[in-house]
């Protein structure tokens, strides 16, 4: 019989070729990995640069072109120029995400065609790949308990006839220029961490201030001054009514004046309230919020968001209950109240025991009047153009960042 030999060396070599082949695809797949690794993160720095510049365009008070102008233009310093295999986006408000339709921050999208030999999948020899960078004003969770803004006229805060106000945690500063910035009724008390005058208080009223105020100073920035009032993209819109019976608002736009009368309860779910015509609580109206959610109340003018157009009076006055707290999350977390910067007409709230207002109280170009039916403890900040605290009781202000709004900065948030 004859035995027959086999030969392995070429099937040996036929397995070395496909290892070697096997290891070369893998180092492709590797370099190219790493190429779009690297390429990704580029593109993210570049994105986040481009996304600061406008926050911080915004933050100087730019409008959402100029911020979306700036993005731009830092991205293409940064090597990201818009055309070819580069697509450079910007959007303000953001278009996506938790920060939608917010028009202080600003959002960039790059997306590039990156050259690749060995993935699977990829066009034309190249792989795609998106990053996308989120910044804008976000709360620091800081600042002033209260700020009153006028530059200039005498008694821009004003304590009337014997009432009180204790700041806790935080202390006041008043900007105008005026010899008599101050004014406190010869009961009264103002008392904080500090105070801060621009221009000067006679001798009467400093012995009223505890501790004593520093006078000369130079003014308090309004820590919301490049802060826009919120989009209206998205929200329903509802007519004005009469409330006199107990009934649950609902998040929107509402175009006539909302009045909680005798027996009335208006019952807010969380969200964004936008008044074009005003906010009003009479008799017995009370105003509650309906769950755990807060609120942001904005009164606008009859043609936000559009300029122009009478706005509408803030006046919550009634005798029934009144418990409001802002949202602790999302762009607006901690501001109760926001006056739109074009209304002058003065904003009035009346607090009384059982009051709850846990916020900032922002009424940027308008007087803001307390009136003190009992004294009580609200967790608050104010930022206003005139304050005037009157009823001769006590109102405590527990100022802590938990709880307000603080100083607003730029920040990369996504």
């Amino acid at each position: 019989m004859r035995l027959w030999s086999r030969d392995d060396g070429g099937q040996a070599l036929i397995l070395i070729a496909v290892a070697l082949g096997g290891l070369l695809l893998g180092i492709g797949l590797a370099l190219d990995t790493g190429q779009l690794f690297v390429s990704r993160r580029a593109a993210q720095t570049a994105a986040d640069a481009g996304a600061w510049a406008g926050a911080a365009v915004l933050y100087a008070g730019g409008s959402a072109a100029q911020a979306r102008t700036a993005a731009t233009t830092d991205a293409t310093r940064n090597g990201y120029t818009d055309g070819g295999d580069v697509t450079v986006t910007t959007a303000s408000p953001p278009a996506g995400g938790p920060y939608a339709g917010d028009p202080g921050y600003v959002e960039v999208t790059i997306t590039e065609q990156v050259l690749t030999r060995f993935l699977f999948g990829a066009s034309s020899g190249r792989t795609a790949i998106s990053v996308r960078a989120v910044a804008g004003l976000a709360r620091s969770g800081s600042g002033e308990a209260i700020v009153v803004t006028h530059g200039s006229t005498s008694s821009t805060l004003t304590l009337n006839g014997s009432t009180r106000l204790t700041v806790v945690g935080g202390g006041t500063s008043t900007n105008s220029t005026s010899n008599t910035a101050v004014n406190i009724g010869s009961g009264g008390l103002l008392t904080g961490t500090f105070h801060r005058v621009t221009g000067n208080v006679s001798g009467t009223v400093a012995a009223r201030m505890s501790p004593a105020p520093s006078v000369g100073v130079a003014a308090t920035a309004d820590p919301f001054a490049a802060v826009a009032g919120p989009s209206t993209n998205g929200l329903p819109v509802f007519a004005g009514q009469t409330i006199t019976t107990p009934v649950t608002l609902s998040p929107g736009v509402y175009t006539g004046l909302i009045t909680v009368g005798n027996s009335g309860v208006a019952s807010l779910n969380a969200g964004n309230y936008i008044f074009r015509a005003g906010l009003r609580t009479t008799g017995t109206g009370s105003l509650v919020l309906a769950g755990s959610g807060g609120v942001l109340l904005y009164n606008a003018n009859a043609s936000y968001p559009a300029a122009g157009g009478a706005c509408g009076n803030i006046s919550l006055a009634g005798t029934g209950t009144m418990t409001l707290s802002a949202s602790k999350t999302g762009s607006y977390a901690g501001m109760l109240l926001f006056q739109d910067r074009g209304c002058a007409n003065g904003a009035a709230i009346s607090v009384r025991t059982g009051t709850t207002l846990n916020g900032t109280l922002y009424v940027p170009a308008a007087a803001l009047t307390l009136t003190l039916v009992n004294s009580l403890t609200i967790a608050s900040q104010i930022v206003a153009y005139e304050l005037t605290v009157t009823g001769n009781n006590t109102l405590t202000m527990n100022f802590t960042p938990a709880s307000i709004t603080g100083t607003r900065v730029p920040s990369l948030v996504e």
